[in-house]
């Protein structure tokens, strides 16, 4: 009996900080995002705009569905809101701060909500980078590198892929991120 209590433990601590679940979802809608930029400037924009409140409405989904299977979390309510608020503010202050900051400053609340420290150093790395590369500082960056390094030269000093680029890695590491905290995950379910 006492093994099964342990066993219970462990499996409430990884659900508790479960973070694989919104790294893999930020990380898919962020590659999604990225891939689609190309076709039109605006298209990055636009599918990260629609896209931000369903991942925050799919991680909710997913904890729900995991509540009734197992009969533990309760962290749904507080991805709803973030849908709701992000739908709501991601017009207005998307287009100031960056759909990404702004993502990112609802995953960092709710990380200080479940006291969940990996998932607030994923989201803030997301918001720094996404907000930054809004500005375009990163892949303004990326041309100097190459250039010096002599792997491309462009002739007019931008590269038109640099963007999508920056948000394909920013993207490909969330999902990383995601994978390795599942299998921690995993490994604490016993």
């Amino acid at each position: 009996m006492l093994a099964d209590v342990g066993a219970v433990q462990l499996r409430v601590k990884g659900d508790r900080r479960a973070t694989s679940v919104p790294l893999i979802v930020f990380g898919s809608i962020t590659l999604i995002a990225a891939v689609i930029e190309p076709l039109a400037d605006w298209a990055g924009t636009l599918a990260l705009f629609l896209l931000a409140p369903v991942g925050f409405l799919s991680v909710a989904l997913i904890y729900r569905r995991r509540e009734i299977a197992f009969g533990m979390g309760g962290r749904e309510r507080a991805y709803t809101v973030a849908a709701i608020s992000t739908l709501l503010l991601l017009p207005i202050l998307g287009l100031a701060l960056g759909s990404y900051a702004l993502v990112g400053i609802a995953l960092i609340v709710i990380a200080m909500l479940q006291r969940n420290l990996q998932l607030a150093i994923w989201a803030l790395v997301f918001g720094v980078v996404g907000g930054l590369e809004h500005l375009s500082l990163i892949s303004n960056r990326l041309y100097s590198l190459a250039d010096s390094l002599g792997i491309y030269r462009s002739n007019d000093g931008y590269f038109s892929w640099s963007s999508p680029l920056v948000f394909g890695i920013l993207g490909l590491a969330l999902m990383v991120g995601g994978l390795l905290a599942q299998h921690g995950e995993r490994g604490s379910d016993g």
